[in-house]
């Protein structure tokens, strides 16, 4: 004996899982069949760049800059060895952020990106030797205000081409 099933009334919409996994299924190759469409490394390339670009200022701005603006670098100032050497472990994580930024630049047959390559090898070196001095707990006023300096002037260069950079900060959970 069999459980019975009242049959649908005409009009009603019925909803079956085999209906979803048709949708499910046709959505899936859809988006196979786009991606084979293009080059798969040149896939969001301007997304890429601007992520990765975003989370080098987010370093930059949150480990460097802002305890720096805030006094929590000079003489006197409490952790202040410590808040040195975060900058400096930040502005390293930076140039890992900046160099793929760079690598996806350089790859990308997009001419905006290109361009904006130029700029991203000066800061590089900037980030590096100065992360490299801040971790060691070496700190130098003019070096913040030299990365200031260059890391404007890769977002004044993005922003005039369409490719805004902004320090959106996320919040971390928990």
């Amino acid at each position: 004996m069999g459980i019975a099933t009242p049959l649908p009334q005409k009009g009603v919409f019925v909803s079956s899982f085999s209906t979803v996994k048709r949708v499910v299924a046709g959505a899936f190759l859809a988006a196979l069949f786009a991606l084979s469409l293009g080059r798969a490394d040149a896939f969001l390339d301007k997304t890429r760049f601007v992520a990765h670009l975003g989370v080098a200022y987010f370093c930059f701005h949150h480990w460097v800059l802002k305890p720096y603006q805030d006094g929590l670098m000079n003489a006197g100032a409490p952790h202040r060895v410590s808040t040195i050497v975060k900058g400096g472990v930040a502005l390293l994580f930076a140039v890992h952020e900046v160099k793929v930024a760079e690598k996806i630049a350089k790859t990308s047959p997009d001419p905006l990106l290109q361009k904006l390559d130029g700029g991203l090898t000066d800061l590089t070196s900037s980030f590096s030797s100065i992360g490299t001095k801040l971790k060691s707990g070496h700190f130098d006023p003019a070096d913040i205000t030299a990365l200031k300096g260059k890391s404007d002037a890769v977002a004044a260069g993005a922003s005039a081409d369409g490719a805004t950079i902004k320090d959106v900060p996320v919040p971390s959970p928990g």
